[in-house]
Order: C-alpha cells, then structure tokens, then sequence
C-alpha cells in the first residue's frame, strides 16, 4: 500500500497549464517527480530552465531542477519506477468539434505498456461521465491486472484558471474520485501530501459531470450577456452599466460579461464533451447547445459591429486596415488556445480586410492559411489604421494613449468606458 513517503516517485503525462505546476509543487513537496510530454519544444525549453507557462517562473524552474528532483521526457520507460502517474494531457475538439480522446487514449496505452502492481493511475484531463471508468480502464486492463486490485484508478478534474492571481493550484479545492473505496482514498492522500484541499467525490461519473457542469454554467451564462448585449445595442442601453446595476443584489445573482465570444481549454471545449454525450445518451442538452451557438456566432456578430463603425467613415471592412489589439482568449495571459479573438480575424480576412495584430504576450498567429506577426505599436502604426479594435483589454496596454492616436475605436471590453464615444464604438 502507498504511503506517500517522500521517496516516492511521482510522474505527470502532459506538461501543459495543468500538468507543469503540479509537476513543479509535487516536487517542492519532496517528491522524485518524472514530466513527461511529447511536445519536444516543451521538453527542451524545461531543460534550459526556461519556463513557457506563465505561472511558473524561469528562477522556480531552475531551482527545482537544481535540487535534482525532476526529470523531464519524451520517454514514457520510466514509468514503471513511479509510484504515481498524473494524465493531464490535453483533451481538445476535432476540426468537425467533436471530442478528441486521441492524446488521452496514448497516454493510457502507454500506461498499460508498462502498468505494474501497485501503482495509483489517475486522469486529470476533462472527460464524459463514464470515460474513466470504461475507456481508461479497458485499455489500462489489457495488461491482465484488475483496477482496485492490482493497481488503482482516481479521477480528480484539474480546475486551473491561468492568469488568476488569487486562486492558484494550491487553494483551489480538489474533487477526488475513486474507482473503489480505495482507490479513491490513495488518491485522496496523495493529494493530502500536496497540501491541497481534497474534496472526496462518490462515483467517477460525478467527479467527471461536476466538471463539466462548472464550464457549462459559465458558457451558458456568458451566452446570456452576449444575447442580452445585442438587444442591448438595439434599444441604445450601455449592457456593462446593466450589469454593474444588477450586480449590486447581494443575492441570486453572479456578474458574467459579454465578449467576442468564449475561448480558452475549458469553457467551449467543456460545454461541447458534454452535450456531445448527453445527445448521445439520448437526452439532448438543449439550453446548453444554443449557448454553444450563441457564443460562436460571437465574432459574426462583432464583424457586423466592424462594418457599422466602418460605414459611418464611408469605408466597408474589403480593403479596410484593421487592427486588432489583443489576441489571447483572456486578459494577462498568453494562450491562445480556441481563441474567439482569431476567429474574429479569420472573419475579417475573408471579408477581404486587411488584418494586423499586437499583443504583448504572443508574437504570431496562424489565421485561416496564413501566419500574422505581431506588429509594432507605435503613433506610425496606428495612424495608418482605419479600425482599432480593443478585443483583450491586457495591463500592459496605456489606454489613454491608444485612444488618443487611434483613429476610430471598438472596445470590446469596456476599458474605455469613460472615453468620449465620437471616435468609439463598444459591444
């Protein structure tokens, strides 16, 4: 039986957002830690002591690295020498936007390559209720051994939030699941040994739906606002000045904000694993699909925002400079991961504009069947622009000035909500 002695050997496959900080905290916590990702830029960059996730900086990088405690790979050989092996791979959407369980699938046949007698397997990546349960343990058991008797199996979702400077891994609290009683328990005090907060959960399906159900509700949510900011626009009533009035009810009632759409490796991936699942169950999640919708027609709908402010310059978007300020899918960060603002800019292009970008923490970006680089700001820059469009209102961006040499403004954050609107368009 496990007992979580520090000698122990801990390995995390998918050294991404979710992966690389529990790598880095399981070895702060004095565990022998094993990365594993077959991304090989990944691994050579962690090798330099250079850090590609924003929450783990390049000293804490080096540092652990330094006290020997931390062995980075494309090799999965080692696994055997683990006590504990963390999947946190990626689970994203196939180009035709239906679940992709390819990068997960691999992860646990290679597991089960190398699977031997003791060793507390447990998934992190976002799946449907069911999936550990059946998929991952069908292909774990092919090596002959029982789950909960020969090995154990947890499930514990990953509820990382990049770019949330209060809750962090280490203080959110951790949904732990179990496919038996003690299943569950080695996984609880696994994470025990962490520090973190651990949440004991009944059944996997549950672990596995209350993840789901935390992104879904924010889709939904977010749909609304965005619905509401159109009929808003409409009727000539500022929806940010709605929101911020409804929000003063100290009751029933959670401030979501409109946007050009809703991206990230969570929230529009989440909300589609699980109403691909509940159609195919045979219960269609009907209010759930049509936030979907509504929050992926997002960048039409700003298009024709675009092509509003234009025609009151007698300009249309063919042929038209626009700027694009801000690319990620969320303020302060760098991932650009399912990213509404590129959509946004997939729109534009093919409307024939001439399209350029800046963001302070991305460089360049793979729109339609070209690659934009990130541009120069600059008074020059600018000036030669017909449109600024405000998409991600990042720290590092001087509002006053932007709006002072910008040309015509759309802010799509309302960072500039006190500016005079003769040159400025909002959502």
């Amino acid at each position: 039986m496990l007992n979580f002695a520090y000698q122990q050997k801990v390995a995390v496959i998918g050294l991404g957002y979710v992966g690389l900080p529990l790598l880095i905290l399981a070895a702060h916590k004095g565990y022998s830690v094993l990365g594993i990702d077959l991304d090989k830029e990944r691994i050579a960059s962690l090798k330099k002591g250079k850090s590609y996730n924003p929450e783990i900086s390049d000293n804490d990088l080096q540092t652990i690295f330094e006290k020997d405690l931390i062995k980075v790979s494309t090799d999965y050989s080692e696994l055997p020498s683990c006590d504990v092996i963390v999947v946190c791979v990626h689970t994203p959407l196939s180009s035709d936007r239906k679940p992709d369980y390819s990068y997960l699938v691999n992860a646990v046949r290679e597991i089960a390559f190398r699977l031997r007698q003791g060793q507390l397997i447990i998934v992190e990546s976002t799946v449907a209720p069911g999936t550990t349960s059946t998929l991952v343990q069908s292909h774990l058991q092919t090596c002959g051994f029982v789950a909960g008797t020969h090995y154990f199996l947890s499930y514990s979702p990953e509820r990382i939030d990049p770019g949330n400077k209060e809750f962090k891994l280490n203080t959110i609290p951790k949904l732990v699941a179990g496919f038996t009683p003690t299943c569950q328990l080695l996984a609880n005090k696994f994470y025990d040994s962490l520090g973190l907060t651990v949440v004991p959960v009944r059944t996997l399906a549950t672990a596995e739906m209350a993840k789901l159900l935390e992104n879904t509700y924010r889709d939904i949510n977010i749909a609304l606002v965005n619905e509401m900011a159109q009929v808003c626009r409409t009727n000539n009533i500022n929806i940010w000045e709605v929101i911020n009035a409804a929000a003063t009810k100290p009751f029933g009632f959670q401030a979501f904000y409109p946007g050009p759409g809703v991206g990230g490796h969570c929230v529009p991936v989440d909300s589609v694993y699980y109403t691909s699942w509940a159609r195919e169950s045979g219960t269609p999640a009907k209010l759930a699909e049509l936030a979907r919708k509504v929050n992926a027609e997002m960048p039409q709908y700003v298009t024709s925002i675009i092509r509003q402010t234009l025609a009151a310059t007698n300009k249309i978007i063919s042929g038209s400079k626009i700027l694009v300020l801000g690319v990620t899918y969320k303020k302060d960060t760098d991932d650009v991961r399912e990213s509404s603002i590129i959509k946004l800019i997939d729109q534009l292009q093919v409307e024939g504009a001439q399209v350029s970008f800046h963001d302070p923490l991305v460089e360049s970006i793979n729109t339609n069947s070209t690659e934009l680089q990130r541009i120069t700001l600059n008074v020059n820059s600018i000036s030669q622009q017909d449109c600024v469009v405000l998409a991600i209102a990042h720290s590092a961006y001087n509002m006053s000035w932007l709006y002072s040499v910008s040309p015509v403004m759309i802010d799509l954050t309302n960072a500039m909500a006190d500016y005079p609107n003769n040159k400025l368009s909002k959502l």
